[in-house]
């Protein structure tokens, strides 16, 4: 009996570590996972990229030395108002101009309405950010 119950314990234990140890979701397979700006017009591009499980926002690579975020994020109907944003992970703009990003407002789903939210962009899809998926 308890030997069953510490093999099912290790089981889950185990199961659980997999869910969330970090993977790089669609990521390029470029050494070290640095991204070129080809990598980001194409991630931006990409309207089928799916968030992992159980995560709403994952680091998807490194771009000019800072991470790069894709952040899935959805309000009062999940998941077809889900909105879909890649933007560094820097929050001063001071910073973000200095690591090559562009402050873009963001209109961000919240309940049944939206509220504008600054993201610091890579300028290499910044220019085009509506245009994108």
């Amino acid at each position: 009996m308890q030997i069953t119950k510490l093999l099912t314990l290790s089981i889950l234990i185990t199961s659980l570590s997999a869910c969330v140890s970090p993977s790089i979701n669609n990521a390029p397979t470029s050494d070290k996972n640095t991204l070129s700006d080809a990598d980001l017009i194409r991630i931006a591009k990409n309207d089928n990229r799916q968030p992992l499980p159980n995560t709403s926002k994952s680091v998807i690579g490194i771009h000019n030395g800072i991470d790069v975020v894709e952040e899935f994020t959805c309000s009062d109907i999940c998941p077809e108002n889900t909105l879909r944003i890649v933007y560094y992970d820097i929050k001063d703009s001071a910073e973000c101009a200095r690591g090559g990003g562009v402050i873009k407002t963001i209109l961000i789903p919240v309940a049944i309405t939206v509220m504008p939210k600054p993201y610091c962009l890579p300028a290499v899809i910044a220019d085009y950010w509506e245009s994108y998926p």
